[in-house]
């Protein structure tokens, strides 16, 4: 029941986003204190697995923005490098002033993203061969909603795999430049 509810919930925030019906804040956000605060949740969710989980960088950086939202990309974004990684695994966590924009990276360690599976990643109900099985649970919604989320805030969303190394996502969002 409650994975039907989750799918079910998605599949509606993406519905809605759809037909331009999900309205945004846009106040400043302090990213680095949201990235915090999902690190320490992963952290939590890593352990059983024997996931490391680490923050490499996290850079003071704010953005315009819907703190919900974002926090929710976080947890999906972490939440999928948890699930799809090996045990013992790796989770490396940055954030980032890049120019005007705020980067932030996620690697994980584990089986990885085949090279023909990566254009499809963010497409509803995509789940990579090996995804497939009981082992994972999910529904193939976190990443799609993850992109919505991206650029509902002017940003941009992208992953890269090394098969049997690491997948990489990087979020690229506008920054607030700081007060001179």
């Amino acid at each position: 029941m409650q994975r039907l509810t989750h799918i079910v919930d998605s599949l509606t925030l993406l519905t809605k986003a759809d037909a331009g019906q999900v309205e945004l804040a846009h106040e400043p956000v302090r990213l680095d204190e949201l990235v915090r605060d999902a690190c320490d949740d992963a952290l939590i969710l890593a352990q059983p697995r024997r996931i490391e989980v680490t923050l490499a960088a996290c850079e003071t950086i704010t953005v315009r923005g819907d703190r919900h939202r974002l926090r929710q990309l976080l947890l999906n974004l972490l939440d999928n490098a948890i699930k799809y990684n090996g045990s013992p695994g790796r989770v490396t966590l940055a954030l980032r002033r890049t120019g005007n924009r705020a980067e932030l990276t996620l690697a994980n360690t584990g089986d990885g993203i085949p090279a023909h599976a990566l254009p499809r990643v963010f497409d509803r109900f995509f789940r990579a061969d090996g995804a497939h099985g009981h082992a994972v649970e999910g529904c193939g919604l976190g990443l799609s909603i993850a992109q919505w989320i991206v650029r509902a805030h002017d940003g941009d969303i992208q992953i890269t795999s090394e098969p049997q190394r690491e997948t990489v996502v990087t979020v690229r969002l506008p920054a607030i430049t700081p007060p001179a």
